[in-house]
């Protein structure tokens, strides 16, 4: 089983954020394959079928390991099958780039599923959201909503993404990476 988590953080405040591009991701890809959304013990939401499930920590970004684990430990999928959607400042806005293992990058929901787990040997798939403006802290731009602009361009970057999710479930991370992993892959 394909176990795949966006990140993002709970609440109205936060749904349009930059942070929150994981669960953007999700939601696209549970609408294209008309999912409904169910809580599970008050910290996540979770959809699927068979041969994948899909899961939003609904605590804060910095509690996503801990909003997932007993997701973890009532499937306990393999390491290579759980793929986790983030943000990524240091991706130029649009592209993404997907890959296995590594560190958090500073990204605290990263960081906390590392935690969680107990090691960063899991998939990841990273869409850039490009560095704040001179003057701005990164905490504030992540926290920030996109702008009118970016949000035009936010779409096709979102199905893409969506779609990197359907090609990880059928045929898992090395396709993914090949057909995803483009340099220039803004559509």
């Amino acid at each position: 089983m394909k176990f795949i988590v966006g990140l993002g953080n709970p609440g109205k405040k936060y749904f349009s954020t930059r942070h929150n591009i994981g669960f953007a991701v999700l939601d696209n890809f549970a609408e294209d394959k008309s999912l409904k959304w169910r809580e599970y013990k008050d910290r996540t939401l979770i959809s699927g079928r068979s041969d994948f499930l899909i899961a939003k920590p609904t605590l804060f970004m910095n509690r996503s390991g801990y909003a997932i684990m007993p997701l973890i430990k009532k499937y306990n999928p393999d390491y290579e099958d759980i793929l986790v959607i983030s943000d990524d400042m240091d991706l130029s806005s649009g592209n993404i780039r997907i890959r296995k293992g590594g560190s958090s990058g500073g990204h605290n929901g990263i960081q906390s599923v590392i935690d969680a787990l107990g090691t960063g040997e899991f998939c990841r798939l990273r869409i850039g959201i490009g560095r704040p403006p001179e003057n701005v802290d990164p905490v504030d731009f992540v926290l920030s909503n996109f702008t009118k602009e970016e949000s035009k361009d936010l779409k096709p970057v979102i199905s893409r993404a969506s779609d990197a999710v359907s090609v990880f479930i059928d045929s898992g991370l090395q396709k993914t990476m090949n057909l995803f992993n483009k340099r220039g892959n803004i559509l």
